[in-house]
C-alpha cells in the first residue's frame, strides 16, 4: 500500500456516475460482468462489494507532468489505482495515455510531480504488440521471459497451466509463435504478464486488431483477475468495452478531463461515455 496523501493536495477532476448500455458488441451487459463474480456459489447470496474508499491503493500519481523535448504530453495528472478495480483510460490519439502507463510501470520518470506504486517485479504490462520471439514455441517464450525474473521452467509451467487452459492455448503451446494468430499471441502475452503474480496489471490497447470473441475472452480474464483483487489499468479506444468492463474511466487529453464511475445496478443508458467525451472535448 502506498502512503496516503492530504485532501488539500488532491487535484479536482469532474466526476460523473453513469449507467452503461444494456448490451454491447460482445453480447453481454456490464451487470453480467460485474455482478457474477461477487456471488457466493455455496450460499447463493451476493457478497458485499467494497466501496472505492475501502479498496487498497496500489499506485498513485500526484501532480505529474511529463515532457518530451519542448512538448508537454501530460500536465498536472493526479489519480489512484485501486486493488479489485479496472480503471479505464480513454482519450484522443496523442493525449498521453500510453505515456501515463509507462509512468505507472516505472519505465520512464515524470518531469515533475511524483508517482508512487509497485516495484517493477510486481507490475505486469500488456501492449498492442505481443513482443514474442517467433522462432520459440509459446512455452519457450514463457520460460525465457519468466526466467529473467528467476522463475524456473517447472515453476513457470505450474503457474501458467491454469491460465493457458482458460485461454484455450494448451494445444498450441509447444508450437512456434510464428505460426500463431495475432489473437493467440496476445493471449499468451497476458499469460506472460500474470506469471509473476503482479499487484498491478497495465494494458495498453490489448485488443487492437483482435476479433470480438478473442477480445471478449481477454477482457473477461482481466475482469476476473480484478474481481480477485488485482489492480488493472486499461487504455482503450473501445468505449463499449470501457463501459462494460471498467469500474471507473478517466477521460485523458494531456490532463484528466473527467472521471466517470459506472454502476451496473442502474438503469442502462445509451452511450454515456461517448457523450461525456464529446462534452469534455467541446469544453476545452
Amino acid at each position: 500500500m502506498v502512503p496516503p496523501y492530504r485532501d488539500e493536495d488532491a487535484h479536482e477532476v469532474p466526476r460523473l456516475r453513469v449507467a452503461p448500455r444494456r448490451r454491447d458488441c460482445f453480447g453481454l451487459t456490464a451487470a453480467d460482468v460485474h455482478s457474477a463474480p461477487s456471488m457466493d456459489r455455496k450460499t447463493g447470496k451476493r457478497a458485499a462489494a467494497k466501496t472505492s474508499a475501502q479498496k487498497e491503493v496500489v499506485a498513485r500519481m500526484h501532480g505529474v507532468a511529463r515532457s518530451f523535448g519542448a512538448g508537454w504530453v501530460l500536465r498536472d495528472v493526479s489519480l489512484e489505482v485501486r486493488a479489485g478495480e479496472v480503471l479505464g483510460i480513454v482519450g484522443p490519439n496523442g493525449g498521453g495515455k500510453s505515456t501515463l502507463l509507462l509512468l505507472l510501470a516505472g519505465l520512464i520518470q515524470p518531469t515533475s510531480g511524483r508517482v508512487e506504486g509497485q516495484p517493477p517485479g510486481r507490475v505486469g504490462l500488456v501492449t498492442a504488440r505481443p513482443g514474442l520471439y517467433p522462432l520459440l514455441t509459446g512455452r519457450e517464450n514463457l520460460h525465457h521471459f519468466a526466467g529473467l525474473f528467476g522463475l524456473s521452467p517447472q515453476a513457470v509451467d505450474a503457474k501458467a497451466e491454469p491460465l493457458v487452459r482458460a485461454l484455450a492455448l494448451s494445444a498450441s503451446l509447444d508450437t512456434r509463435a510464428s505460426t500463431w494468430s495475432t489473437g493467440m499471441q496476445q493471449k499468451l502475452s497476458l499469460v506472460r504478464a500474470l506469471l509473476l503474480s503482479p499487484k498491478l496489471l497495465l494494458l495498453d490497447e490489448p485488443t487492437a486488431n483482435l476479433d470480438p470473441p478473442v477480445a471478449r475472452t481477454l477482457y473477461e480474464e482481466v475482469r476476473k483477475r480484478a474481481d480477485e483483487g488485482l489492480a488493472c489499468v486499461l487504455v482503450t479506444h473501445d468505449l463499449l468495452a470501457a463501459e462494460t468492463f471498467c469500474d471507473r474511466v478517466l477521460l485523458v487529453d494531456g490532463e484528466v478531463l473527467r472521471e466517470l464511475a459506472f454502476d451496473a445496478r442502474a438503469v442502462p443508458d445509451a452511450g454515456p461515455l461517448l457523450s461525456a467525451w464529446r462534452q469534455a472535448m467541446a469544453a476545452r
